[in-house]
């Protein structure tokens, strides 16, 4: 009887394995292999052998240092759920926190004193930094504060010394707000359940966690209920006609308590709305290609984010004519993010500007009729 033909040796598949391509002396290309967390030159030849000997090696290696707790982290499964392009990130951070804290002993986080001098220390090294790049030295400091918060909550060191700190770089997407025509176009090509979270978005100016976890008993046929960013509460106010259209419609079909459910009829998770969002977006720019092509100065939605949309909704009620206590009831803010979004928003489109002198010119209107002598 003749046996079953042997399938030939299948490559093995190692985590954490690092490809470097090299040109040899003549002309043709090798491929090298190292171990990525440690740097170690593989024997493809002993694959498994020579990985392992890397493994057992990163495991003793750095063992009662900063060095152990980025192990601890990197090698969890909290990182292994990130998704693919925040572990590409936390690689060139996490490298560069082991050359600079990773013979910190351990036991500095769990003595108050030595905590707060590494505290010092690193604030430190975040100003050094930032006088390069601001933003780079925040990137690198969160993750910083990253390992160390992972390794307090799993209870490996006592305290967190940068359980906070003040970031360097300063921004504001004053000028980034979603044009109508843009969220039109998003609302005409983008999958139900997107539609749904730019109408609830562009209506209520609500938060993308609440879009999501947004319910039905949360409408009643006339009026939403949306949660205050001042006190947390949930408030009541009336739907706009586009919305109360859009929920009505949705109504009909009502299949659970959420109003926006994923295909297989389930809640939305955070990474999952954001990869919906971010492919719906990247449609309506690749319908746009051409158009962009010609006039880069067109506002696309890689440029924009789901936020912008908040103060969008805010931007368009202050054109309106809507003062900001009027915005900030309407859209359950504070009175004082409602003024900050007039400032930061509406100045740099001189929509204030342009309606201060028309009313000028109104009223200059309005005096040059009334007599002399009746004024």
């Amino acid at each position: 009887m003749r046996g079953r033909p042997r399938l030939p040796n299948k490559p093995l598949k190692l985590k954490g394995v690092h490809r470097v391509k090299k040109r040899q002396a003549d002309g043709s290309i090798k491929v090298y292999l190292y171990h990525r967390a440690t740097g170690l030159p593989l024997d493809e030849t002993r694959l498994a052998e020579t990985y392992a000997d890397a493994e057992r090696k990163m495991r003793t290696k750095g063992e009662g240092t900063f060095m152990q707790l980025i192990r601890h982290f990197d090698q969890s499964a909290y990182f292994d759920g990130l998704s693919e392009e925040s572990r590409k990130q936390y690689v060139w951070k996490l490298k560069r926190l082991e050359v600079r804290w990773g013979t910190c002993p351990i036991a500095a986080f769990n003595d108050a004193d030595d905590a707060l001098e590494f505290r010092k220390d690193a604030l430190a090294w975040h100003n050094e930094l930032g006088k390069a790049s601001p933003r780079s030295a925040d990137n690198l400091v969160a993750a910083l504060a990253r390992v160390l918060s992972f390794a307090k909550e799993k209870a490996v060191i006592k305290f967190n010394p940068l359980d906070t700190f003040a970031r360097l770089y300063k921004s504001h997407r004053s000028e980034l707000t979603w044009p109508e025509e843009l969220q039109q176009q998003f609302m005409r090509t983008a999958r139900p359940a997107m539609v749904t979270a730019m109408v609830l978005v562009r209506n209520t100016a609500m938060r993308a966690s609440d879009v999501r976890k947004f319910a039905w008993n949360r409408y009643d046929g006339e009026r939403v209920e949306i949660r205050s960013t001042k006190t947390g509460k949930l408030l009541w106010i009336p739907a706009t006609r586009e919305l109360k259209a859009h929920l009505d419609a949705l109504k009909e079909a009502k299949v659970g308590a959420l109003v926006m459910l994923t295909q297989t009829g389930k809640a939305y998770s955070k990474r999952y709305f954001n990869e919906h969002w971010r492919e719906d977006c990247d449609k309506v720019d690749t319908l746009n290609a051409e158009p962009i092509a010609a006039d880069p100065d067109l506002v696309k939605t890689a440029d924009l984010n789901f936020h912008d949309n908040r103060g969008t909704a805010a931007t368009l009620l202050a054109e309106a004519g809507a003062t900001a206590p009027e915005i900030a009831e309407a859209l359950c803010w504070s009175v004082d993010k409602a003024q900050k979004v007039i400032d930061l928003y509406l100045a740099r489109r001189g929509v204030l500007a342009a309606n201060a002198i028309k009313k000028l010119e109104n009223y200059r209107d309005k005096v040059t009729k009334v007599p002399l002598g009746r004024r």
